[in-house]
């Protein structure tokens, strides 16, 4: 059995010589605007809002908790971690020390 190319291959340049010459010419044109300042690239926002924030450490937990509060109501206006997750955090060691009580059933399927 014999392999032969499909057809025959017209002969050019090989290598980079190829891409030059098959590829189309490129013109830099200055931008129309050249004197116009650019935007940034990031766009901060500062305002003013009057909250308050603060760190505190939650004491069920022993995490750091970052809160953004209303000075003048005083409530909490955003909390890092979230109070889900505190909760969750608070309950983990009582879920895997019941758990692991001798002769107990797991109720989890």
């Amino acid at each position: 059995m014999e392999i032969r190319p499909l057809t025959n291959p017209t002969p050019g340049p090989l290598g980079l010589d190829a891409l030059g010459a098959t590829a189309p010419a490129v013109t830099q044109e200055a931008p129309e605007s050249a004197s116009s300042p650019l935007e940034p690239a990031v766009k901060l926002d500062i305002e003013t809002t009057g909250s308050k924030a603060r760190y505190i450490r939650d004491l069920d937990t022993s995490t750091i908790v970052f809160q953004v509060m209303d000075p003048a109501s005083g409530t909490v206006l955003e909390q890092l971690p979230s109070e889900t997750a505190l909760r969750n955090r608070a309950y983990d060691p009582a879920r895997g020390a019941h758990g692991s009580q001798p002769g107990s059933l797991s109720r989890v399927a």
